[in-house]
């Protein structure tokens, strides 16, 4: 990947910052933080620019134009998150590299949350297609802690945020089919990649609940409800799929409107691994 603008310009003024001063291990360690949040802006970036390319095309068009467009505003939202928080990062490194180091400051402690890490999310509200968009984020906290090599990385009661990836009621897209989906993106202000938890429904009242990860995970969901029998469940381009066990699906209904409920918290996992500095 190329250095981007702000690549350089967070090195040149890091590297003015400490030009009289030695880089403390804090210093490095939100160094690092800062440039991996920029990186993510990027990643993100790209792939926000490959959705808006995409063409509707094949029998089953009108949806895969709906849930494109999904698409593109849940990573528009992304973006915008990205950044903010790549700034908070690039902050911190700054004023780090700007104060003196100590002589005996203790070394900061970093330890790498590998990739299927289990994350439990309760959600602040109940989530639907009848009020919320693609693209709206969501809030919760984290449900219980996660601890890695024996310390502690997130305790329970840990802000998190999320983005609604898809939003049509039951019935709404051409095929007949609904879904409402969900992911993760943000613990206690630390940008993560999760799989896509997502409730596929029929103005019937069938529901189905699954979870999509893998780096095509909102993508996937073309390949789930542009296909009304679900045939390429099992092949999404490289996406893992699989049931979401233990979530709450309301079934049995015609109801149109698909929930996500707050009561019982929802599971999501992460897809690429994260290195998180502990706070003291």
């Amino acid at each position: 990947m190329r250095p981007t603008f702000s690549h350089i310009a967070l090195a040149v003024s890091l590297s003015f910052a400490i030009a009289c001063n030695h880089k403390s291990e804090a210093a490095i360690q939100a160094e690092e933080a800062a440039k991996s949040a920029e990186a993510k802006v990027a990643q993100l970036e790209q792939q926000l620019a490959e959705a808006k390319t995409g063409k509707a095309t094949g029998e089953d068009a009108e949806t895969v134009q709906h849930l494109t467009k999904s698409q593109v505003k849940a990573l528009e939202r992304q973006v915008s998150d990205a950044k903010r928080r790549a700034e908070v990062k690039k902050q911190e490194a700054l004023t780090l590299a700007q104060a003196p180091a100590a002589k005996e400051a203790p070394k900061p402690v970093v330890v790498e949350v590998p990739t299927g890490t289990k994350l439990e999310i309760a959600l602040t509200r109940d989530l639907s297609t009848e009020k919320d968009l693609a693209g709206d984020a969501w809030d919760g906290t984290l449900a219980s802690d996660v601890v890695q090599d024996g310390r502690l990385v997130w305790s329970a009661g840990s802000p998190a945020r999320g983005v609604v990836t898809q939003s049509a009621a039951a019935g709404r897209l051409s095929n007949g089919q609904g879904a409402l989906g969900i992911r993760l993106t943000e613990i206690d202000g630390i940008g993560i990649d999760t799989d896509t938890h997502v409730v596929v429904a029929t103005a019937k009242g069938e529901r189905n609940a699954k979870y999509i990860g893998g780096g095509a995970a909102l993508g996937a969901l073309l390949g789930i409800l542009s296909d009304g029998k679900h045939k390429n469940d099992h092949a999404l381009g490289g996406a893992a799929l699989g049931a979401a066990a233990g979530t709450a699906v309301a079934a049995g209904t015609a109801d149109t409107i698909i929930r996500i409920p707050s009561g019982k918290a929802v599971s999501f996992s992460l897809t690429t691994p994260e290195r998180v500095t502990l706070r003291k």
